[in-house]
């Protein structure tokens, strides 16, 4: 039985005839669920189903329109059912609406053909193809006759890159030079004269117990072959097609696209699933700034300074007692934080805590935001992990951790993806996002970025319920991030409605925020690249505060904060979604 199939037989298994649970529903989500990994064997190894591993995702035009031609037939299926005139268990009809939102936001994004844009400083094959041979296991000779499989292919998809910027170009779908920075050095890489020389080849340099010196000599050599012969060449061609062809447009703003006013509309409904409008984003995100700043001067009262929040934000921005001497002090102050400190606290807001493993990594980069988290994958073969930037360890101050941390980890991105990784009641489509291939957006199925990253910027205020920031330093780091994130409600549309530059937008940060200009920077350019991305947090993250204060005065004794937090995470979806469950609750009593 293959491990996806195992995984299937688990949770139809799990439903029993008593619950009311429909076969055509099963078959349903069985069937989609088939379909998405087996259509997507780079998003397979990602979720922890190897059985894709001797291949790589088709990025032809053709396979793209496969997609979509599939998800309106998906789609049909999913509204047979609900058009049957008759009562569907609760999880049932949650499950098919949120499929029925994941068909259609790619049917909706498709004409906009993010696909078109498959390379940036941050994502691309450049990127993302040494993250995906770390995804996959090794463990017997089958799993190395897998990845050179693999590698036999890359030089094919190498060329569909090529062919997808082309179109792009020639439909004026390009990227802007600032996203394009390095990339043609990143490519070159994996240009090499010896195979050991390659980014490739560390995967060849140990194998487990049990290898014959016959088997490993036959699988270097097959390696070498292919990095030297077919794989250097291929990239070495992408590479110089970005380098003296490829074209960049003018502008900084994705309006400034063909279809820029449509798409960035899109873009927005695709990261927010929301229909508020550029006006009313970039209003939303004044307010909150003018809000935040008013709590960051009662912080500095607190200190018993006399001095506006600009000023001291620069004071404490440049003073080097709250910088850290190098990458391994770095990775020790986040390590206390995430294993000592933060999950003691966990149990006073949270009714299931995962078992879902949190590892920490260092994962130093000129170009990277101060840190990211992947989730883990269902097999257990890769916990979750939360990678810190160690490269500017000196430009990173102490007082973001705390939030950075309970952001990226408990009881953030770690706890939340955990959860819906362990949960019972998910089918298997819902329990994890294909966390890759951002530049997609809107041409893609769904992220739930205002879900996430809403409950990883929501996380951070539970600091204080959990009684986390009683340094004021603390508390101004966690304000710090928290105006940063309203801060990009008018930077992003600033940027790519309102005409903004740069400086424009670096300036605007500088100003509200006390976040080192390092990050503010790299931050900018990330908007650039991710349009509609960054508004998603301060969105979601008010949906869910909102949410949580109304089922407070509404339900009064009757509240359970660990409640609401174990509904709203298996409400893990649009936030349209969250917000009608959470809404049915506090009507049905919280409950009881």
């Amino acid at each position: 039985m293959r491990g996806w199939e195992l995984l299937l037989v688990v949770y139809v298994g799990s439903l029993s005839s008593a619950d009311g649970s429909l076969p055509v529903v099963d078959q349903l989500m069985t069937d989609y669920w088939d379909w998405r990994i087996s259509s997507a064997p780079e998003f397979a190894t990602f979720v922890g189903i190897h059985d894709y591993d001797d291949q790589l995702d088709s990025m032809t035009l053709a396979e793209y329109e496969v997609r979509l031609e599939k998800s309106h037939e998906f789609l049909k299926r999913a509204d047979s059912i609900l058009g049957i005139n008759m009562t569907l268990p609760h999880a049932e009809e949650v499950n098919l609406r949120i499929l029925k939102n994941e068909l259609q936001t790619y049917i909706d994004g498709y004409p906009y053909m993010g696909f078109l844009l498959p390379l940036s400083y941050s994502e691309g094959v450049h990127v993302d193809l040494e993250r995906l041979i770390s995804w996959m296991v090794f463990e017997e000779e089958s799993d190395y006759e897998k990845l050179l499989s693999r590698l036999q292919g890359l030089p094919q998809q190498l060329v569909e890159i090529e062919l997808l910027m082309r179109e792009g170009v020639a439909r004026g779908v390009v990227q802007h030079a600032i996203t394009m920075k390095g990339v043609g050095e990143s490519l070159g890489r994996f240009v090499v004269e010896t195979a050991e020389d390659s980014p490739l080849w560390s995967t060849f340099t140990s194998f487990p117990d049990g290898f014959t010196e016959e088997q490993i000599q036959s699988l270097q050599k097959r390696a070498r072959t292919l990095i030297t012969t077919i794989i250097s060449p291929a990239f070495e061609t992408l590479k110089n097609y970005v380098n003296n062809e490829y074209v960049t447009r003018p502008e900084i703003a994705v309006t400034s696209l063909p279809d820029g006013v449509q798409r960035y509309n899109q873009l927005l409904r695709f990261h927010t699933s929301t229909n508020l409008g550029v006006t009313d984003i970039h209003q939303l995100g004044l307010d909150e700034v003018t809000r935040i700043e008013g709590e960051m001067a009662k912080v500095i009262e607190e200190l018993g300074y006399d001095m506006s929040v600009p000023e001291f934000s620069a004071m404490i921005r440049n003073d080097s007692s709250f910088y850290l001497n190098d990458p391994e002090e770095m990775m020790a102050y986040f390590e206390r934080l995430s294993y000592e400190v933060i999950p003691p606290e966990l149990s006073r807001i949270f009714i299931n805590l995962p078992e879902t493993e949190l590892k920490l990594e260092a994962k130093p980069s000129p170009d990277g935001t101060a840190a990211f988290y992947l989730t883990g994958s269902y097999d257990g073969s890769r916990p979750g992990v939360f990678y810190v930037n160690t490269y500017f360890y000196d430009k990173q101050p102490t007082y973001e951790i705390m939030t950075l941390s309970l952001h990226e980890g408990n009881p953030g991105h770690h706890l939340q993806g955990s959860h819906s990784l362990e949960s019972p009641n998910m089918p298997f489509f819902r329990r994890v996002m294909e966390d890759r291939n951002y530049y997609q957006a809107p041409s893609r199925f769904p992220m739930n970025t205002g879900f996430l990253e809403g409950w990883g910027l929501y996380s951070e205020s539970l600091g204080f319920d959990m009684g986390l920031f009683s340094d004021p330093y603390d508390r101004y780091g966690h304000y710090s991030f928290e105006i940063f994130r309203a801060c990009r409600l008018v930077v992003d549309t600033g940027i790519h409605a309102l005409g903004w530059t740069r400086q424009e937008a670096v300036d605007f940060m500088t100003q509200h925020s006390a976040l080192s200009i390092n990050n503010i920077e790299n931050e900018v350019d990330r908007y650039i690249t991710q349009p509609g991305q960054a508004v998603a947090y301060k969105i979601g993250q008010l949906t869910m505060s909102n949410l949580k204060a109304k089922a407070a005065a509404e339900l009064g004794e009757a509240f359970d904060v660990r409640k609401f937090h174990d509904l709203v995470l298996e409400s893990s979806g649009p936030l349209v979604l969250v917000e009608e469950e959470v809404n049915a609750w506090i009507a049905g009593g919280g409950g009881k």
